[in-house]
């Protein structure tokens, strides 16, 4: 998966509860987990996700078969649990924005810059991913909870900014669905349609958002 640069991002510290320290076998499942993740990601970033086949996965990260199946039954699985990766990245690149900016409208701005600046690195192959990813990402309850992630992100960083530069009469919870609707939109369109300008787009909707700002 890509990796997000920018200020990190700490979680915060859980206080007065014992962590139960990791087992070998734990550590030993999750490299496993992350190992056959990233050869799959791999994969189809190259392949695309219907020309790879779970044998080609088990190859590229020395996994038997039967390893795998314990772990991820189907493919369908791992394309799953790399679309809740993905959650995550845009997760992140919204909490680069919040702790960065320091306006909400400078934030948005630098929220839909990074997503510009990713999605143009990205060939056919990837849109395809990106489009399984999507899929996967909705109608389920994991669905349901990255989704629910990234609206509380969105929220976060409009909260971060006060009520002041919002749009008078408008909720942060109604303003981050337009963002949100926005984002959504967008990765639709790049997903079909091959001729699409992401990036052009991207700064549209970060300059049609910001705009509808008050000063600070």
């Amino acid at each position: 998966m890509p990796k997000i640069t920018g200020p990190k991002i700490t979680e915060p510290k859980i206080t007065g509860v014992p962590l139960r320290p990791q087992s070998r076998v734990d550590r030993r499942v999750q490299e496993l987990r992350a190992r056959v993740l990233e050869a799959a990601s791999e994969l189809f970033e190259t392949n695309g996700i219907e020309a790879t086949k779970l044998d080609d996965i088990c190859l590229a990260a020395d996994v038997a078969k039967r390893t795998l199946f314990n772990h991820f039954p189907a493919k369908a699985d791992i394309v799953g649990a790399l679309a809740r990766e993905a959650i995550s990245q845009l997760v992140i690149r919204i909490d680069n924005a919040r702790v960065s900016g320091k306006t909400t409208r400078a934030r948005l701005a630098l929220l839909f810059a990074a997503m510009g600046e990713y999605t143009t690195e990205q060939g056919p192959v990837h849109r395809e991913s990106v489009g399984a990813f999507f899929q996967a990402a909705h109608g389920t309850a994991d669905g349901a909870e990255g989704g629910i992630r990234i609206s509380e992100a969105l929220l976060a960083l409009l909260v971060e900014g006060g009520t002041k530069e919002l749009p008078r009469g408008c909720k942060p919870e109604t303003f981050a669905e337009l963002i949100l609707g926005s984002i959504y939109c967008t990765t639709l369109e790049w997903i079909h349609r091959e001729d699409y300008d992401v990036d052009a787009h991207l700064q549209d909707m970060s300059k049609l958002l910001t705009g509808m700002l008050r000063k600070p």
